[in-house]
């Protein structure tokens, strides 16, 4: 079981009560405000993090949101809300729960007056799944306003960099630089 750094345990998750098949959204965001927010991260999809137990990934995004400074907790979004380990196990693209993800990463980002969010879904594994999905998401983040940025460079397809990678973890350190 890997645990929360202390002091960076999640005091947010949707749905609450957690769900053991999806995840919408898991973070800590108690004292965030528009002019200090979290670090608002959109992966590929949720995999074991849940709101006892964090997972390598949430635990990189952790130690980014302190080491780059400026932001005042973190969250996790993503593209698709289906619970698993390898994205290439994800069953079929179903519209409705896109649609409800979707739904769910407004809600959060108007809560938090959030215009820009860290992209940070990789390559997404050959999910055809997650390429429908990131097509829903694109649309919806650009509809309100919000850029995606990196902080290292593109993988050669062109996507956002997953920040726990086989191997090491991602720097994470800037410059920021937007999507198109």
């Amino acid at each position: 079981m890997i645990t929360y750094p202390v002091g960076q345990e999640p005091d947010f998750w949707d749905p609450n009560p957690a769900d053991a098949r999806h995840r919408f959204a898991l973070g800590r965001i108690g004292g965030s405000s528009p002019s200090k927010p979290p670090l608002i991260v959109i992966g590929m999809n949720p995999s074991r993090a849940r709101e006892s137990e964090s997972d390598r990934t949430v635990n990189r995004v952790i130690r980014a949101s302190e080491e780059i400074g400026g932001y005042d907790g973190w969250l996790m979004l993503n593209l698709y809300p289906e619970r698993s380990p390898k994205p290439s196990a994800l069953g079929g693209y179903d519209r409705g729960r896109s649609d409800a993800n979707c739904a769910a990463i407004v809600q959060v980002l108007r809560q938090l007056g959030a215009t820009e969010v860290l992209g940070a879904w990789g390559n997404m594994g050959g999910s055809a799944t997650l390429r429908r999905a990131l097509s829903d998401v694109r649309a919806l983040l650009a509809g309100i306003g919000v850029h995606v940025f990196t902080m290292d460079p593109l993988t050669r397809q062109g996507n956002p960099r997953h920040p726990q990678p086989p191997g090491r973890p991602l720097p994470m350190l800037g410059p920021k630089a937007y999507l198109p």
